[in-house]
């Protein structure tokens, strides 16, 4: 018995694949001919993402306030990684619109300087782990820029959780806290901090204030965790007249405790951090410290405050060691 086999002219053969072949493209790709998602989108500027952000409205309103809301300022001398804080930092750092009204200028300008950086320095381009200071358009002082297993941080400060923004000429970051430029060395930010009354007048009353107002003999900076005073006065010394009551050796035993040579910014903390032979460790939420002698934990209550020669972590509690 012969097998029949069934022949086909060419031509149809032909046009019988390319039309299988045009189906099965068609259900792969939809065949939706003109599809706007097919055509590429721009992608806005730093200035013109700024402008829109839904969360800028207080940055946007610093930034006229000093002179700087334009395309000049992202643009120029270029590309920039531009920390924006949102308006909730503005609001924490008590600067709402009638504030920023009143805020000077200059000061304002240079404020706002410091956290547009040079370069593009997204979570791509850092690789590995980074701390390094870099440039800003605030040239007497350079940020710490932190990547670790935890993020991408601003002199401690974390950027918000979506990651980097790359737009076409540089890169944006949002940060939930308002990053603040340097306002004097570590004693004099003490000083000037209210609600460190009463460890800067233990500082002053043993004589290690001036410690605090240079760098460290090697020449390194310092990180400071200061009781603030509710710290103090829960160990029963409710006022300055107190403080300068007591024996300045007894106070003494406080101090060495509290100091670190180099600088350490909570981003530093993340995973876990211990100080000083482990006599008290910084759990892995990089706010909260335990030691041998606190029953409970203390906590970073504000944290990564700059100074000339440091940096300045408060606390709500005293260490017992």
């Amino acid at each position: 018995m012969k097998t029949m086999f069934r022949t086909y002219p060419s031509h149809k053969l032909f046009t019988f694949f390319t039309g299988g072949l045009c189906l099965l493209l068609a259900l792969l790709s939809g065949c939706k001919k003109n599809d706007p998602e097919n055509f590429n989108k721009a992608t806005p500027t730093l200035f013109q993402y700024i402008d829109t952000g839904k969360h800028f409205g207080l940055y946007r309103a610093a930034l006229k306030r000093a002179g700087l809301y334009n395309a000049a300022t992202f643009s120029n001398d270029g590309p920039f990684t531009v920390f924006v804080p949102v308006d909730s930092a503005f609001i924490h750092a008590g600067l709402n619109l009638v504030a920023i009204e009143k805020y000077d200028t200059a000061d304002l300008s240079a404020l706002l300087k410091y956290s547009i950086v040079n370069g593009k320095l997204s979570s791509t381009s850092l690789l590995g782990f980074y701390s390094q200071e870099v440039t800003s358009l605030n040239t007497n002082y350079r940020p710490t820029i932190t990547k670790n297993y935890y993020g991408i941080f601003f002199n401690g400060i974390p950027v918000a959780s979506q990651g980097s923004i790359s737009l076409n000429d540089g890169v944006v970051h949002e940060l939930e806290r308002l990053p603040l430029v340097p306002k004097g060395n570590l004693y004099e930010t003490i000083a000037n901090t209210p609600s460190l009354s009463l460890y800067a007048a233990v500082l002053k009353h043993t004589g290690n204030d001036t410690q605090l107002t240079t760098l460290s003999t090697d020449g390194r900076p310092f990180t400071v965790f200061a009781p603030d005073n509710e710290a103090w006065r829960k160990m029963g010394y409710n006022s300055v007249a107190d403080i300068y009551n007591e024996d300045p050796a007894k106070l003494n035993n406080w101090l060495d405790q509290y100091i670190s040579r180099d600088v350490k910014f909570t981003a530093n903390f993340r995973g876990g951090y211990a100080f000083f032979n482990e006599l008290f460790y910084v759990r892995a939420d990089g706010m909260s410290i335990v030691t041998r002698g606190n029953i409970a934990p203390t906590h970073i209550i504000r944290p990564d405050i700059i100074a000339n020669n440091g940096v300045l972590h408060i606390v709500d509690q005293a260490f017992v060691l």
